[in-house]
């Protein structure tokens, strides 16, 4: 049975010759077609342009509303402890 070296580079003891290995198939090598009459359709980074200002409201009311608990639990703890 044959064993591989799995040590990186620097703890193998070879060094980097500073060219980065190419991979077949790599995504450099893909050419994806946008036409309207292709099946393979390219997709937007942003989904269509969703707005997220509503989730991110959301967010920040549950945020609020968590200090606020919190506040309240705080404060009834430390007139608890002053009687």
């Amino acid at each position: 049975m044959k064993t591989q070296n799995i040590l990186p580079m620097a703890e193998s003891g070879q060094e980097n010759s500073g060219a980065a290995a190419e991979i077949p198939g790599s995504a450099a090598d893909i050419s994806v077609s946008t036409s309207p009459g292709s099946s393979v359709e390219g997709t937007a980074v942003d989904n269509g342009g969703e707005d997220l200002t509503v989730f991110f409201s959301i967010g920040v009311i549950v945020d609020v509303l968590l200090v606020t608990a919190f506040l309240v639990w705080a404060i009834g703890q430390w007139r608890k402890t002053k009687k």
